[in-house]
């Protein structure tokens, strides 16, 4: 990934509006922003760009994680339907998004495939692609003997195709974020950390760095990366972390011959693991959910490997090229969340679905806090849920892993896919 150049620049004690990170929800909601006139400037306590936003796979889909009888369960079934057609909503808006500002990002509608890891996950797989067809996306059930048609894999037992999600370079996506950003003359101050974020009625106070800022407004976009900046904030979000693989580059037919169509690849399991070519059609890009220790990543390589391995025994031979990790945020409802609490505005926890959703829920939120029509999503007003003691611990990571683990072994759960 390579930037535009970054003019420097400084947070001043005066603010009109401080946006906390740099990753896809700070930077279209900013954009959004300056585009109605407010004056911005984006922090991030690493480089810009550092976090999740560019170390994901380049997944785009119209996914809401909860499934409908779920959702209908708690807010009934209009509702629902409005939830889970949010994430259409944000797909569309992406697409158009990408084409109308000219930002070369690779995007593209190669599908998806979700395959089977056992037999009994098909029902899961039949009902969700039930759910997709009833809100207008196509999917499709393969047979065991046509999984060969989108991936060249022995895992899989059959599997559901949606051949309308897609795909983007996130590297280039951001730097394209950059580039319109710096356009409407937003400033960025990269190693500079919030902290201290309170809403003092009339403004809100943070420490910037060894700044003590007043602003007229606070977008908070750090989802994964959340931290105690607000302690409002981190006791809602829940942070949970995969590893990237890259191999070396390979020969363009072979990596064809492993993705016959170039789709995104997905399993059934709860630790999942995803793969892709990439972009560039010489590599393959493969996430993994196991434990991680993000300052020693060479500890949780053998088990990525071999998630690898079991996917492609063919990659036996074939070193690894890169290796990375990053931190996917989570709420409690597995719903993302926009909205505006005082002078704060958020749009967050996307739950591993958050390169279509940031897109649209930026602009919302930016339409929230401009008081311009155009705001409204259908995750409007939800409860932002917490827990009891919950305060931003991460001591449950390696539990829950190791549950899954478990489950992932079991006779189905029903109508479920993971």
């Amino acid at each position: 990934m390579t930037l535009p150049k970054i003019p420097a620049a400084q947070v001043e004690p005066r603010e009109d509006v401080v946006v906390v990170g740099s990753g896809f929800s700070g930077l279209n909601t900013a954009l959004h922003l300056a585009r109605g006139g407010r004056k911005v400037v984006i922090l991030d306590a690493e480089e810009i760009g550092h976090g999740c936003s560019t170390r994901n796979g380049g997944q785009v889909s119209s996914e809401i994680k909860p499934d409908l009888v779920g959702l209908a369960a708690r807010f009934g079934e209009t509702r629902a339907m409005e939830i889970l057609r949010t994430g259409v909503e944000a797909h569309r808006h992406l697409r158009n998004f990408v084409a109308d500002e000219g930002i070369d990002c690779n995007y593209s509608v190669c599908g998806h495939f979700i395959g089977a890891h056992r037999e009994d996950r098909l029902q899961g797989l039949e009902a969700f692609g039930a759910l997709q067809r009833k809100i207008g996306i196509e999917a499709e059930m393969v047979p065991a003997a046509r999984v060969c048609d989108y991936v060249s894999s022995p895992q899989f037992r059959g599997g559901l195709h949606l051949p309308d999600w897609a795909s983007v370079h996130p590297g280039r996506l951001l730097a394209g974020l950059v580039r319109l950003c710096l356009e409407e003359g937003i400033r960025f101050v990269p190693h500079c950390r919030a902290s201290a974020i309170e809403d003092r009625g009339d403004y809100m106070s943070l420490m910037a760095g060894q700044v003590r800022v007043r602003a007229d407004h606070l977008v908070m976009g750090t989802d994964g990366y959340t931290d105690g900046a607000s302690k409002w904030m981190r006791r809602r979000v829940v942070s949970l972390a995969s590893v990237v693989m890259a191999t070396v580059p390979m020969d363009r037919a072979e990596v064809t011959r492993l993705y016959p169509r170039a789709s995104m690849i997905y399993d059934t399991r709860l630790n999942v693991t995803y793969h892709r070519p990439s972009p560039d059609g010489d590599r393959v890009v493969m996430g993994t959910v196991v434990p991680v220790d993000t300052k020693n990543l060479r500890t949780c390589l053998p088990r990525a490997r071999d998630n690898m391995l079991r996917v492609f025994p063919q990659l036996a031979g074939v070193p690894l090229g890169h290796v990375w990790s990053g931190w996917v945020g989570a709420t409690f409802s597995h719903l993302p969340h926009v909205g505006v609490k005082g002078r704060m505005g958020y749009a967050i926890g996307y739950n591993g679905t958050g390169v279509a959703m940031t897109s649209f829920l930026g602009q919302a939120l930016a339409r929230k806090l401009l008081g311009q029509p155009g705001g409204e999503t259908g995750l409007d007003g939800l409860e932002f849920e917490t827990r009891p003691f919950f305060h931003g611990q991460t001591w449950y990571r390696r539990p829950v892993l190791a549950l899954h683990d478990v489950k992932d072994r079991l006779p189905s759960r029903g109508a479920t896919i993971g």
